[in-house]
């Protein structure tokens, strides 16, 4: 059977969309102007009545979707989203076997085993250098940027595995170690597949973080790029149900991503 299922993104209860301003956002109820927002996809599964799930195997368009991964993409180049194309994806496509499905889980990011491709030569769309962190050679599994009160130049949320094995020993063909792999596990357990869609909310992301500063720790960067001496990752962490070095104790269940 053929599957479709609708991704979409909202701050709050608003509708996500370049060229906007909201409101509220955050502990300080800061604007926050869009500058950015993608995230990778993978082990995409649908769940059956009795809780067991299936592989959706996503079309291999190699536009959106390769290999078993998949791109969401909500930014085009309106306001000050100048990264990516001005086109975007809000689904993901797939077959599987004939069934009565009541849910979808997938992981956040990309798999190990794509994680370290070579970007200039990797089909689409694993081949984006605005997702790749070339100093890591792994890429950014999500990339959220927004201009806030506090931080006129940018807010940055990025996502993506830390702590690999250098060259030669890892970081190439698939091979590196990551010792915080980053990518989360996202369950919906009730979702229809027939009418429903899922929605990434980013005001529920950033429900917990102060937008308009930056912790005041050398080394670390405007928002969180994941690092696990950056404590301002920690609450953004927490809420994609990860578990850094900053928490002051385990986080709960992930909350960014939900079905309707």
């Amino acid at each position: 059977m053929d599957v479709a299922i609708p991704f979409e993104a909202r701050v709050g209860s608003e509708p996500f969309a370049c060229g906007r301003t909201y409101t509220g956002v955050g502990t300080t109820g800061t604007t926050y102007e869009p500058m950015d927002l993608r995230v990778y996809i993978h082990d995409v599964r649908l769940v059956t009545a009795s809780g067991d799930t299936v592989p959706l195997a996503l079309t291999e368009d190699r536009r959106w979707q390769t290999q078993g991964t998949a791109l969401l993409d909500f930014a085009d180049k309106a306001g000050q989203c100048t990264q990516g194309t001005e086109a975007m994806n809000l689904r993901i496509t797939g077959t599987a076997p004939v069934g009565e499905y009541t849910g979808l889980r997938f992981k956040l990011g990309v798999p190990e085993t794509l994680n370290h491709l070579d970007v200039s030569t990797a089909p689409a769309p694993l081949n984006d250098t605005s997702l790749y962190w070339s100093w890591r050679s792994g890429y950014l599994f999500t990339r959220i940027e927004g201009r806030t009160t506090g931080l006129p130049e940018g807010h940055v949320m990025h996502l993506g595995s830390t702590d690999c094995a250098p060259p030669p020993e890892g970081q190439t063909q698939g091979t590196a170690g990551c010792t915080f792999g980053n990518r989360p596990e996202v369950a919906l357990d009730s979702l229809n597949l027939e009418s429903g869609k899922v929605v990434l909310d980013l005001g529920a992301l950033f429900a917990d973080s102060n937008l308009d500063e930056n912790a005041n720790v050398p080394n670390t960067s405007v928002g969180c790029m994941s690092q696990q001496s950056d404590p301002d990752c920690a609450p953004i962490f927490s809420r994609m149900g990860l578990t850094h070095r900053s928490q002051v104790s385990a986080p709960g269940a992930q909350v960014f991503f939900k079905a309707e």
